[in-house]
């Protein structure tokens, strides 16, 4: 077995406090956004806890193809690795699973079309914007981002804002207020636009997220577990300081993917679906629980309360302590008073 040291990466939507609290430690007093175990090269998977206080970019992964293609594209132009203007730092996918460790708020997918013709309706939204998801259906969701994303939507996103800061009751006056809110951070952002076209949920502690590669997302507040294979692609839409690309995220947009489901712990162990077949999460809440080690590697992360990992040795974990258990050393057996995530790799 080995301990993880883990590192702090620090971004300015990240909590000053929350990380530190979690840890049991002094804060900082910069923006401690996400808490990476990276230091074992060679891993399947990536594992971060995330401490978000400030909206995140709305944003796209990509898949393996887009990857692919986007990544040759940015190495055929010289982009630097590191250069900011980067959307594709290699060429995997990331897909991302998001286990919320408090109440946590994101935006995540398209609503079903019939439902965002609705909000686009009762928000007085431009007609032309709705026009080929209303002649489409789905299929026309890369063209609703792209006509969103345009350069001449800044005008439309202003008088979007307008309308909302007006809305006073009504079934949209949720929506109405995200736009206010996220419109008082990033003024006349043209990705305004797509706020209300998207599902707005609430995580309680335990709930999931499984977001697929193709599908816009923003982490709005709180804490998760993010669980992803080690890749690092992002295409950014907007809300955000850093490089976007507008036309970029219309073109890896998924129309065909599923409304999200929200994933709800069912018992003390509970597996989620996703984020691929070669990653398993499992959550484990006070109970005790084995598995075989022939299918590892796995990572196993105290989120809570105390975890005692008996495999070649023993050892136990505190909240945002994890260690690495390699792949056949036997079975591993993890006793929870209070609440772990382990996270396995699956082999070819």
């Amino acid at each position: 077995m080995h301990r993880l040291t883990g590192s702090i990466r620090y971004y300015d939507w990240g909590s000053t406090t929350a990380l530190a609290a979690l840890r049991g430690v002094e804060a900082s007093g910069r923006p401690e956004a996400e808490l990476w175990f990276d230091d074992r090269p060679g891993l399947p998977f990536l594992v971060k806890v995330l401490a978000v206080d400030r909206p995140l970019s709305l944003q796209i992964h990509p898949d393996s193809e887009a990857a692919q293609v986007g990544f040759a594209a940015e190495e055929a132009a010289g982009l630097p690795a590191d250069d900011p203007r980067r959307s594709f730092r290699d060429n995997r996918p990331k897909p991302e699973l998001a286990c919320a460790l408090s109440p946590f708020e994101v935006l995540c997918g398209f609503r079903p079309v019939e439902e965002a013709l609705e909000v686009m309706a009762g928000l007085n939204m431009p007609a032309g914007l709705g026009a080929e998801l209303a002649a489409q259906g789905p299929a026309g969701w890369p063209a609703v981002v792209r006509d969103a994303l345009a350069g001449s939507s800044v005008g439309a996103a202003d008088e979007l804002v307008r309308i909302c800061r007006a809305v006073d009751g009504g079934p949209w006056s949720g929506t109405a207020a995200l736009v206010v809110r996220l419109a008082d951070l990033y003024p006349g952002d043209p990705a305004l636009l797509l706020v209300p076209l998207l599902g707005h949920h609430r995580l309680e502690p335990g709930d999931a997220v499984s977001v697929a590669a193709g599908v816009p997302h923003a982490y709005l507040s709180g804490m998760a577990v993010e669980v992803m294979p080690p890749g690092d692609n992002v295409v950014r839409g907007g809300l955000t300081s850093k490089h976007v690309d507008g036309i970029g995220l219309a073109d890896v947009v998924d129309s065909t993917a599923p409304p999200l489901a929200v994933q709800r712990p069912d018992g003390p162990v509970h597996f989620y679906d996703g984020p691929t077949d070669r990653i398993l999460v499992r959550r484990i809440a006070e109970a005790r629980f084995a598995v075989e080690q022939a299918d590892g590697p796995h990572l196993v992360l105290g989120a809570a309360g105390t975890t005692t990992v008996r495999a070649t040795g023993e050892a136990v974990l505190g909240p945002g302590e994890a260690l690495e258990v390699p792949a056949g050393r036997g079975s591993c057996t993890l006793t929870v008073a209070g609440e772990a995530y382990l996270v396995t790799g699956v082999p070819r």
